[in-house]
């Protein structure tokens, strides 16, 4: 008899133990009960999250919770809109699938621009670095002419209120001027002569070398090795659109985390279905696979999706933000953030900005302007920074 009942205890406490992981694997997987159906439905999980946290998170316009969080919801489609005082509210249609988490990584933008100068002698002709470290221009404003010349602005990833003052490499002002491949020289052309200046200390011109003579094979390496660098890039797409991108593409830049290509397309062409197998949750904004020549495109390489970006406009940039999920361009003399997949096109500056100059700070924390803010004066423009936290 004792020994019957222990076998039901162990085997009550079994099937307990056995009943209660089968609940607890379901309910993980965003199953709940339903009264309806006296069953378990599969639901969808929504995991709001944003940057900055503490964020309102609005389901079909009604105030629903908070991010960060994880909402399960019935399979759908879903109007989300994530919004913070001070920032520009996120919204976004997203369809969520049963037992499959579908994440927003909102990116929400100060509203306001708080701008902060980081020269104050002008900067004309900034040029970014390769490795979007450094930026190069030069000064001809100083009140002492000993100051005039090239400087470099180190983009340091300090706080807003300690970032570094350019420093000058040269006391040359005049040609034209390239970076090296790996950023660590400048390459200056004048009419009678061609020369190397260090990016990382001032340069003595006096002990410059001429290197006019080896300036053809000096940009055929350059070249070699940026082609290298972009085939290497180029491997890692899927067969068609490593052919795409090599006959039918131009401007190719690959975001930070080398998994999303933006190009501009040069003909016109259809990308298939399913290039590569479909991950579980794989974006459901609306894709442009057929694509035609003079726009951009943004092919994602882990969910094979297109999206059409913009058309091309002569001097006007589209270049990746440092998180590789947003990039930054310029529409109707306005400084614009958007999503890879061109949602959420937040303005973050409408004010005045010359050259159509603008760059971001490696750490995402801001972007780099050139602007004139002296009320219309002949005084060369600045750089300023708009921070972006």
């Amino acid at each position: 008899m004792q020994r019957t009942i222990r076998f039901l205890v162990a085997f009550l406490a079994l099937a307990f133990i056995v009943f209660g992981s089968y609940l607890a694997i379901n309910y993980a997987k965003g199953y709940r009960p339903s009264l309806a159906t006296k069953t378990f439905e599969g639901t969808g999980l929504l995991a709001a999250n944003s940057i900055p946290k503490g964020a309102s998170v609005f389901i079909n316009n009604k105030l629903t919770s908070a991010t960060d969080d994880t909402l399960n919801l019935p399979p759908g489609e879903y109007q989300i809109k994530i919004a913070k005082d001070g920032y520009i509210p996120w919204e976004k249609t997203l369809v969520l699938e049963p037992e499959l988490v579908t994440e927003t990584n909102a990116r929400l933008f100060p509203s306001v621009p708080n701008l902060k100068p980081l020269t104050s002698s002008g900067a004309i002709n900034p040029l970014p670095s390769p490795d979007g470290q450094k930026i190069l221009f030069s000064v001809n404003n100083a009140t002492n002419n000993a100051k005039n010349g090239l400087y470099i602005l180190d983009l340091l990833d300090r706080p807003l209120a300690l970032n570094s003052q350019p420093r000058q490499i040269s006391r040359l002002v005049n040609g034209d001027f390239s970076w090296s491949p790996d950023s660590s020289q400048i390459l200056v052309s004048q009419p009678d002569s061609n020369f190397f200046l260090n990016s990382n200390s001032l340069n003595d011109l006096a002990n410059i070398k001429d290197v006019t003579a080896q300036l053809p094979l000096i940009k055929k390496q350059w070249a070699e090795d940026l082609n290298k660098k972009q085939k290497e890039q180029i491997k890692l797409l899927p067969e068609f659109m490593q052919n795409l991108a090599t006959s039918s593409a131009s401007l190719i830049s690959f975001s930070p985390d080398e998994l999303k290509m933006l190009y501009l397309a040069t003909q016109s062409a259809q990308i298939p279905e399913n290039l590569i197998p479909p991950l579980p949750a794989s974006s459901t904004q609306l894709q442009a696979r057929q694509i035609k020549p003079g726009n951009y495109y943004v092919y994602d390489l882990e969910e094979d999706r297109n999206f059409l970006i913009a058309p091309y406009q002569e001097n006007i940039p589209i270049l990746w933000y440092p998180d590789s999920r947003h990039l930054i361009t310029i529409e109707d003399s306005k400084i614009i953030i958007l999503e890879y997949d061109a949602t959420n096109r937040a303005v973050i500056y409408a004010g005045p900005f010359a050259d159509n100059f603008v760059f971001p700070w490696p750490n995402g924390s801001q972007l780099i302007i050139l602007a004139s803010l002296n009320g219309g004066s002949n005084l060369p423009p600045n750089l300023y920074s708009i921070n972006l936290k």
